[in-house]
């Protein structure tokens, strides 16, 4: 029988998981967005506006910045900053449920580190109007936190991700499969991440697979599915479509909520 999970482990799976760190990582979490503008020409007709729409990402619930393995979920933030030759600009940032950009770790590192970009422009009225978008975009499905599920299930959560790995997960050298569970256990994010790249999945099965199935295996007992959910990175997608979609045509199309992008967590993702 596998023994409860301690507190820490509990708090280290809806990190793992995305149900808080996977969406912040730092202890900086309180706003979801922000936005500055300034300049005489907002609205105007002037075409001689560009900016971009940014990636930023840094290695879920990790303490330390940077991005460090596609092996490991990454939180995502995003932001839109543009500027035109008659002075107006505006600069937003979505830190979706999670870090926001300049946030520094211990070592006095920023945390998130770009990870794509799109270039925008256009005159000022169509990118202040995308700038509003996007500051109203995010996923109306239910964000995947503590506050989500009761305790009891978080630790079911805990089991099921656990028993995935020990039944799925290869592990040479030093750390074995079991190793690996008791370091998530026990919070060791530092130690799991350097020991991933020398772990194989058996065919068919990933840690996306493993947060999936364990994730609905927990919510089926509560009549919830995983279409219910949405993570960062979920939030991130959407509005990556909201900002393709302006560059494709020109024309600005509010976030829909209700988006398939929102329905089911999105654990990874690479801008």
């Amino acid at each position: 029988m596998m023994p409860r999970p301690s507190a820490l482990a509990v708090t280290l799976f809806v990190a793992l998981t995305g149900t808080v760190i996977a969406c912040g990582g730092d202890d900086d979490e309180g706003g979801s967005g922000g936005h500055s503008a300034d300049g005489g020409g907002g609205g105007g007709d002037d075409s001689s506006c560009r900016g971009a729409f940014t990636f930023l990402q840094k290695d879920a619930y990790r303490a330390t910045a940077g991005r460090s393995t596609d092996l490991w979920p990454p939180h995502t933030t995003t932001t839109l900053a543009w500027s035109c030759a008659d002075g107006t600009e505006a600069d937003s940032f979505q830190a979706n449920h999670g870090t926001e950009p300049g946030a520094t770790d211990a070592n006095g590192d920023v945390f998130l580190v770009e990870a794509g970009r799109l270039a925008v422009e256009g005159s000022a009225a169509d990118l202040t109007a995308l700038s509003a978008a996007f500051d109203a975009c995010a996923c109306g499905t239910s964000f995947l936190s503590l506050d989500a599920l009761e305790d009891d299930v978080v630790q079911d959560l805990v089991a099921e991700l656990s028993q995935y790995i020990l039944d799925n997960l290869t592990c040479a050298g030093d750390v074995d499969a079991q190793d690996l569970v008791d370091r998530l256990e026990q919070g060791q994010i530092e130690s799991v991440i350097a020991a991933l790249p020398n772990c194989t999945w058996s065919s068919g099965f990933d840690l996306e697979g493993g947060f999936d199935e364990a994730l609905a295996a927990t919510l089926s007992a509560v009549s919830e599915t995983l279409a219910d959910y949405h993570v960062c990175n979920n939030d991130a997608a959407l509005q990556a479509k909201l900002v393709e979609g302006y560059v494709a045509t020109g024309e600005v199309t509010a976030c829909d909520g209700a988006d398939a992008l929102c329905s089911g967590p999105m654990w990874f993702f690479a801008p």
